[in-house]
């Protein structure tokens, strides 16, 4: 699974080349989805590039609010979501968990409405610098795993992006993202008592130079792709050669 993350960039014009781009030149490989999240006021406009241009591509919201009726000014709930054709959401990015001050009950709540309306979430996780340098990335990593309701876990998608390398440049060294993978996979089968495969994706700064060595790991299922995803150039080449 490739995962482009556009943030808030983007626009109209932007959004219909790099569809029609990436369209153009990807290989889709059965297994292996690609999978497009530009910001909440584009979706239903990408939505229909896509659907003229390539249904293979999926389409992804980077937000969703856990109400599914209120009145939340500017939210967008899962109804909404899935009105705009979206499979995906990503749910717990560190950002948002930092500027918008989502709670773990919140989070718990968006995953259910996520997987009630059939979204597949993308759940970050990630440990901040300081936490990593005390040596409490496991512990971190395990109390953001505690949110995701027992009985939603196989629908998850688990993105592991450390926060200290997310659009630092930053780059954490292979043996390391091993590691936190390994760990996070035990940790789903055996403490989580997962009957299916859950993917874990690796997100932080993710880019043409680092993205064969990342992907050529057998614990990384996937890569979730900020600021390089832009380039539509950029993200074919990471889709067809990893």
């Amino acid at each position: 699974m490739i995962i482009a993350n556009w943030k808030m960039n983007g626009s109209k014009e932007l959004i219909k080349k790099w569809i029609e781009l990436v369209s153009k030149d990807i290989e889709i490989k059965e297994g292996k989805e690609c999978v497009f999240c530009p910001p909440s006021c584009y979706l239903d406009f990408a939505g229909s590039i896509i659907r003229k241009s390539n249904k293979q591509i999926k389409l992804g919201s980077q937000q969703l609010d856990s109400k599914l009726s209120d009145s939340l000014t500017g939210g967008i709930n899962a109804r909404m979501l899935a009105d705009f054709d979206c499979e995906y959401v990503i749910i717990g990015h560190s950002e948002q968990r930092l500027y918008l001050n989502e709670s773990n009950e919140m989070l718990s709540d968006k995953l259910k409405v996520a997987i009630n309306k059939n979204l597949k979430p993308i759940f970050c996780i990630g440990e901040s610098l300081q936490q990593k340098k005390d040596n409490q990335t496991k512990q971190i990593l395990l109390e953001q795993l505690e949110v995701i309701p027992i009985n939603l876990l196989d629908n998850c998608i688990i993105a592991y992006e450390p926060i200290w390398a997310i659009g630092t440049g930053e780059n954490a060294e292979l043996n390391y993202i091993e590691e936190i993978h390994t760990f996070i996979k035990k940790e789903l089968k055996n403490k989580r008592k997962s009957k299916n495969f859950v993917s874990v994706v690796y997100g932080g700064s993710v880019n043409l130079d680092n993205y064969k060595q990342i992907y050529s790991s057998s614990k990384v299922d996937g890569l979730l792709i900020g600021g390089a995803s832009l380039d539509s150039s950029a993200f074919t080449e990471i889709y067809n050669m990893s």
